[in-house]
């Protein structure tokens, strides 16, 4: 009962702030338009007309102004009680123009209806009782209610703004999607062969100092490397930058990322049978990044810290695949359907293509499949 009692307050506040505005220019109306009957022996029909001019002008300048959108739509959401998605930014089309000056009309028009029932009942009464002020209240609720039904319309947002809206927001969580799996991607292997070499390290010290001062080495490069990619995405996020240029590592790095690989102590064995040629650039990157997230889980799980890599194109196809010795007695010897390859499943299928990851024998296996051109129809892929 009080939350409802205190939303017909706020409703009656909002209207009687378009009285004032009413009330303002009605002073204004009547005091140019009595100096010009003093001065003048203007006819009365020039004088209602500009008297009309004088009404509507104001009422026009006012509710065209950019920022009356917003100052409406705080009023209205905040005394009407209703939700305005968008309405607080200023109005930047001909058509929000347009609707903020029917709403700002209708917002002073609904306080003129309450001036014009208290001046009526003050000249028919001669004075200002409680019952009529009581009955202006109610009007003013009447009118707020009304108000609050109509707001929308006017000051929110129209059908095809609501579909940019949600494209928009639907960009935004692409966008935030892509940004974490590259984190995940980067920092995530970076932090696999910190784990593994601090292990090794550790069990190594009092016996082998020379490995062990190699494993603080690729320790130190590998958190470095992860630094550097963790501190030039937030840059652009803390700058509001164009992340869609971000900067990513594609199979021209595979080279560097097996070195890295092996330097963290699993034995790879990389198998090319020829050149790959010439790649798009999105499936060199997603390809990086498949083989990546493989490597990674092969270091965590391989039973006996061995690997194979294989890379081949043949028919239009790239055709990556990871394999490594798991335990089978052992749960953990088996990588988890986690971030990592929840998110490579989806930048190959997203290209056309498909992965598969699972035991296979006694190893662990993932295969991934990346068409290397689009399929027909469905336009140039990017380079």
């Amino acid at each position: 009962m009080a939350q409802l009692r205190d939303r017909i307050v706020l409703r009656v506040v909002f209207v009687l702030i378009g009285a004032a505005l009413a009330l303002a220019i009605a002073i204004l109306d009547v005091t140019i338009i009595a100096l010009l009957v003093e001065d003048s022996g203007l006819p009365f029909w020039t004088l209602a007309a500009f008297g009309a001019v004088v009404v509507v002008v104001p009422l026009c300048a006012l509710g065209l102004i950019p920022a009356m959108r917003t100052v409406e739509g705080v009023a209205a959401t905040s005394l009407l009680g209703v939700d305005l998605p968008g309405a607080l930014e200023p109005a930047r089309t001909s058509a929000q123009r347009g609707r903020t000056l029917a709403w700002f009309v209708l917002h002073v028009l609904a306080g003129s209806v309450v001036v014009a029932a208290v001046a009526g009942a003050v000249v028919v009464t001669g004075l200002l009782v409680a019952p009529l002020l009581l009955g202006a209240l109610i009007v003013a609720a009447l009118l707020g209610a009304g108000l609050a039904r109509i707001a929308p319309r006017l000051l929110g947002p129209s059908y095809g703004e609501r579909l940019a809206l949600l494209e928009r927001d639907m960009d935004r969580a692409v966008e935030r999607n892509r940004l974490a799996r590259e984190i995940h991607d980067s920092v995530g292997h970076a932090l696999s062969l910190v784990t593994v070499q601090a292990g090794a390290a550790r069990r190594v010290l009092d016996t082998d100092r020379t490995f062990a001062v190699n494993a603080l080495e690729a320790i130190e490069q590998a958190a470095r490397d992860a630094a550097a990619d963790l501190d030039h995405v937030l840059g652009l996020l803390r700058e509001d930058g164009d992340t869609r240029h971000l900067p990513a590592a594609d199979l021209g790095a595979l080279d560097a990322l097996v070195r890295a690989t092996r330097a963290a102590g699993l034995d790879l064995e990389h198998r090319s049978p020829r050149p790959l040629g010439e790649l798009p650039g999105v499936v060199s990157r997603e390809g990086y990044r498949v083989v990546q997230e493989a490597l990674t889980n092969a270091l965590r799980y391989s039973a006996d810290s061995t690997a194979t890599l294989s890379l081949v194109r043949d028919d239009g196809r790239l055709l990556i695949e990871v394999e490594n010795p798991v335990d089978a007695g052992r749960p953990s010897g088996r990588p988890r359907e986690g971030h990592g390859l929840r998110g490579i499943s989806e930048r190959v299928q997203a290209l056309g293509g498909s992965l598969v990851a699972g035991p296979v024998d006694g190893r662990w296996r993932t295969t991934a499949t990346i068409p290397v051109a689009p399929p027909a129809g469905s336009g140039r892929m990017d380079r």
